[in-house]
């Protein structure tokens, strides 16, 4: 990891923060988005629905994996795993259906509210998921670029509460 500084785990740990930078743009970008929403919505005297928004979402989210899935050519393999481990397809269901029912709250506080009171929320879940994982065992450990990054969001969400 980044903070083993192992030479081998540099490149997967190049990209690994890459994608993070890029999450935390996208989530820039469409926190920008659904603020504008909001305002034309109320100058036109409309009010956004949350479940309209998630909808649209995840119709162009399906349109963009269905995409990918084809360009890599990945859909007959994974139709293959689905069709050869039967079991997969209730885990996936339950997978969805948790997803569906974080992301109904998710889009609730964005309607309700704004998307920095979401981000709170959000990260605030995080930061507490890696310290009950942290507790959960003696192989959970963390290194000293971890807490600071831990270290460094909790300041993060304490300035935005304060």
């Amino acid at each position: 990891t980044l903070g083993e500084g192992s030479g081998k785990a540099g490149s997967s740990s190049s990209l690994g923060m890459a994608l993070v930078g890029a999450a935390l743009a996208f989530d820039g970008v469409v926190g920008g988005v659904q603020r504008r929403l909001k305002v034309t919505c109320k100058e036109q005297k409309k009010r956004e629905r949350p479940y309209d928004m998630m909808f649209w979402t995840n119709f162009y989210m399906a349109l963009a994996a269905l995409a990918f899935a084809a360009l890599r050519g990945e859909l007959r393999s994974g139709a293959r795993f689905c069709r050869a481990n039967p079991s997969v397809l209730g885990q996936m269901l339950k997978l969805g259906a948790c997803g569906a029912m974080g992301q109904a709250c998710i889009f609730y506080t964005i309607s309700n509210f704004d998307s920095v009171t979401c981000t709170a929320i959000t990260t605030t879940r995080k930061l507490i998921s890696v310290l009950i994982s942290l507790g959960e065992g003696d192989k959970a450990t963390l290194g000293p670029t971890g807490w600071l990054g831990l270290s460094i969001a909790s300041l993060g969400i304490l300035g935005e509460v304060a």
